[in-house]
């Protein structure tokens, strides 16, 4: 069963769109997925050595435009395969031909034709390779330029603001024991560190982005564009076995974080907040506003607060022309009135809610530099932050002072540049490098996180987020369909495992009502099976966050010796016993073996799913004794009490 299986209900994945079909391709020690977006996970020997080629169109917002196919064929014979594509973009406008010839002997090639049937305007039209992260971070790199020179670089370690790697005809470089030699055709090639963005890859693609953002394919223009990738290299040593394993838990010098809701206005509800909200566990509260404030909305965010518990933590988008010091003693005032007593708070001058180059042109006006200290001093008794109210990307290419700031913050989203299912389980291999490089610029400064989920909250990279009304896996969309799916409560668990080893102090994974709830309240899009059920209160990672939020701030217990494919978090609740979360996001069946002494536990999977929708205390009440073998279907999350 992969994880774009068609046959999976829509419990899982929140929509029964039918992801394209990907074939899985074997050529002796080469071996690859393919379907009509992408070729994927190219391995050599059972080593990834390009995470993908795909040949994407997009439009002067940045969101990939769908492809209507005209026909598809794929061929195999005698240690070769074949596969050609003719579609269009764009109602007709563009007309693509794409051919990809891969060997046995360790080749790859690739050559995309296309034609404007009238004038065409795009921020990106034609092919990029992504490169993996793992075994390549860090590692030399050989870039040969258009003008034939060589230069020997290397692959960033901590993400790089800018592009690691301009004027690119070619590249050469190691992963573990392969050896990777890519050509480039037809057009000038640069990279870029797709670990901004929260993709587990490296791109190269083109053109470069000195050219203007948006440029034009003009009517009867035809490019054609190749690429030509040669692998050599022995086979590796042994790789851990997906068959089921023995858990093992230690505690290690770190606590888990603190667990917040992201509120902003039309996000809590229409009168109050649900029982299930009020007993989520959560430590804190994100409240942002902006210019136009809603007094009646920070009134029920403070309401809010004082039910919970919970601290408030203020996000403040402030006009980029107006002068700092007068609009914060105007938020101050306005969150004074409502009962809104921060503890912390940050502020972004709004057109810093965009992207720009690390060089610039920065806007004009005021700088998050610039308004710290009138942050402080319009909020004297709360910790001042600073760093994004976007993505990891605008702050690493806008960064603060952190001799200034009292911690640090931004949001990830997992679909600015794809959406299918396997890249948003990739999404998840980035996150320990942006935890890490984030750090690097916060150094000893608490790291909060904002809202982490696979749907985009605001676009740096256009004017909107896309649209999305029918539900599908679409990229840049505020909603996304897996976010209410057992998918996306199997992502919240990689998210928070991810965070280990990383010192992250607190971290938002949905909000009380909108489209990120963690309610089951009604969307503006469909959501087959859940809308259907009666009595439905909660989402699946509802159950994550509500679990994860008891363990908020405790002290925090590694998990290894798990399957592959399968990830966990634990750490010690007030009662002493330690709690853990085990999520299968592999593409078969897998079984965490734990010590059955004292093992209790409970599956959120797709026989249950009904249950745990309709009781927000569901996984209390239950757990029961296990012999300790967590039987995981692909994207069922399993919750584990030791020592109870």
């Amino acid at each position: 069963m992969s994880a774009d299986s068609t046959a999976e209900p829509a419990i899982v994945f929140g929509t029964r769109e039918k992801p394209a079909a990907s074939r899985e391709v074997g050529l002796g020690a080469l071996a690859f997925a393919i379907d009509s977006v992408a070729l994927r996970t190219l391995t050599w020997r059972g080593v990834e050595v390009v995470r993908a080629i795909s040949w994407p169109v997009r439009d002067s917002n940045w969101i990939t435009l769908p492809q209507e196919i005209k026909s598809e064929a794929f061929d195999e014979a005698n240690g070769a395969a074949v596969y050609a594509l003719e579609f269009t973009a764009v109602d007709g406008l563009l007309e693509c031909s794409l051919r990809i010839e891969a060997k046995a002997e360790g080749s790859v090639h690739a050559e995309l034709e296309m034609k404007a049937v009238e004038d065409f305007r795009t921020n990106r039209a034609g092919f990029t390779v992504l490169h993996p992260v793992n075994g390549v971070a860090g590692e030399p790199l050989s870039i040969v330029h258009s003008d034939g020179r060589v230069e020997e670089s290397a692959f960033p370690y901590l993400i790089s603001p800018g592009q690691p790697a301009f004027d690119i005809a070619g590249l050469s470089h190691k992963v573990e024991t392969a050896s990777v030699k890519i050509d480039f055709h037809g057009e000038v090639f640069e990279m870029e560190d797709q670990r901004n963005w929260s993709d587990a890859s490296y791109k190269t693609y083109c053109p470069p982005l000195v050219h203007p953002f948006t440029y034009s394919i003009r009517k009867g223009e035809s490019r054609c564009q190749r690429i030509s990738i040669e692998l050599s290299g022995q086979q590796p040593g042994s790789v851990g076995s997906d068959s089921a394993a023995g858990v093992g838990i230690s505690e290690i010098d770190e606590i888990f974080p603190a667990l917040g809701l992201s509120v902003e206005e039309g996000w809590i509800g229409a009168e109050s907040s649900s029982d299930a909200i009020l007993d989520c566990g959560a430590s804190h509260l994100q409240v942002r506003f902006g210019p136009e404030v809603n007094e009646g909305f920070l009134a029920k965010a403070a309401a809010l607060g004082r039910q919970i518990g919970a601290e408030i933590d203020l996000e403040l988008v402030m006009p980029g022309d107006v002068a700092a010091g007068e609009f914060l003693a105007a938020a101050a005032e306005s969150a004074r009135g409502a009962g809104l007593e921060p503890s912390r708070v940050i502020a972004i001058p709004e057109p810093y809610m965009h992207s720009y180059q690390p060089s610039g042109p920065w806007p004009s006006g005021n700088s998050p530099r610039d308004v710290v200290a009138a942050a402080r001093e319009a909020f004297p008794d709360c910790r001042i932050g600073g760093g994004a109210l976007t993505n990891f990307t605008e702050l690493n290419r806008c960064r603060l002072d952190a001799d200034a700031c009292e911690f640090i913050s931004h949001g990830i989203t997992a679909i600015v540049h794809v959406s299918d299912d396997r890249s948003v389980v990739e999404s998840l291999e980035s996150f320990p490098s942006i935890f890490r490089s984030a750090k690097a610029l916060g150094g000893r400064m608490p790291y909060r996180l904002g809202l982490v989920s696979i749907g985009m909250r605001s676009n740096p990279y256009g004017d909107s987020v896309a649209p999305n009304p029918d539900g599908i896996r679409q990229t840049m969309a505020m909603h996304d369909p897996r976010h209410s799916s057992l998918f996306g409560a199997a992502w919240a668990v990689g998210a928070l495992a991810a965070t280990e080893g990383n010192s992250v102090n607190a971290i938002s994974l949905g909000s009380p009502a909108g489209p990120f709830s963690l309610t089951s309240e009604k969307q503006p899009m469909p959501r087959p099976d859940l809308d259907d059920l009666l009595e439905a209160e909660v989402i699946p990672l509802y159950h994550v966050f509500r679990f994860a939020a008891g363990l908020g701030e405790s002290a925090r217990y590694s998990v290894n010796g798990l399957p592959q494919g399968v990830v966990a978090f634990a750490a010690a609740s007030r009662y002493g016993e330690i709690k853990c979360a085990v999520a299968n996001l592999g593409s078969i069946s897998a079984t965490a073996e734990f010590s059955d002494f004292g093992t209790r536990a409970c599956v959120l999977g797709r026989n249950t799913f009904g249950d745990a929708v309709r009781r927000p205390n569901w996984v209390g009440e239950s757990l029961a004794k296990s012999d300790g073998r967590i039987a995981l279907e692909p994207f069922e999350t399993g919750f584990v009490e030791l020592g109870a």
